[in-house]
């Protein structure tokens, strides 16, 4: 049996600074590629989808993470927003009847962080 798996690929622009073993980076830009995989048992159309994930998206799109309610107790690390795009995404996208099984988003071409279902 075939394993079919969408791929959407999205563009998420904003800056953030971190604070990593108590020493604050400069305020800087990303523009972070983010890959979702989904499937559904059924047909989606693309629409449906991207309009799905765009309603998380179009929160952070142009923002400066530290300063957004959802950051307010963790660092805006790449690994952070991940696990907060997986969890939101996840749920949008349940609620039109499909699964996202894993989740890419790079800060640069060489820097990502994957979460994957179980």
């Amino acid at each position: 049996m075939e394993n079919e798996t969408y791929r959407l690929t999205f563009f998420l622009n904003a800056t953030h600074m971190v604070t990593i073993d108590g020493k604050d980076s400069s305020i800087h830009p990303h523009t972070f590629e983010i890959n979702c995989f989904i499937k559904s048992q059924k047909f989606t159309a693309f629409e449906i989808m991207e309009n799905s994930i765009n309603q998380i998206l179009n929160q952070l799109n142009n923002q400066y993470l530290n300063e957004l309610e959802a950051f307010k107790n963790i660092v805006p690390t790449l690994e952070n927003l991940t696990r907060l795009l997986y969890r939101a995404i996840s749920a949008n996208l349940g609620s039109v009847g499909c699964k996202l099984v894993e989740l890419e988003v790079a800060e640069s071409p060489v820097r990502t962080f994957i979460i994957k279902e179980n």
